[in-house]
């Protein structure tokens, strides 16, 4: 488990990420199901979940850095527990190398039996 610092410098390193996401190519987020939904549900675009992402706080950094579980990407995984309008989410963002990251899960916690 790493240090508050560290984690701040992971999620300052994500929010820099973001700023620098002219053409949707240094952040993606993954089209699951799960996240389709969720942002379906509250009517959120891509725009929209980057800015709770900018909203968060390195208090809001509940797991990391870990491996991604699947071994073809390469990168460490951050995992996020932000309130958006009341509601406690779940948020879970790979850092690919420097200048890209993908979010990889945005739904409301524990919705799910795995939040991992």
């Amino acid at each position: 488990m790493l240090g508050r610092r560290t984690r701040l410098n992971k999620l300052i390193e994500i929010k820099k990420i973001l700023d620098d996401d002219i053409n949707g190519n240094k952040f993606i987020i993954v089209r699951t199901d799960k996240n389709i939904e969720f942002m379906r549900e509250y009517g959120l675009t891509n725009k929209d979940v980057k800015n709770i992402i900018r909203e968060m706080s390195v208090d809001d950094c509940f797991a990391g850095p870990e491996f991604d579980r699947n071994p073809i990407y390469n990168g460490w995984i951050f995992k996020f527990s932000p309130m958006f309008e009341n509601v406690k989410l779940y948020i879970k963002i790979r850092i690919e190398n420097i200048g890209k990251a993908v979010c990889i899960s945005v739904h409301e916690f524990g919705k799910y039996d795995e939040v991992n």
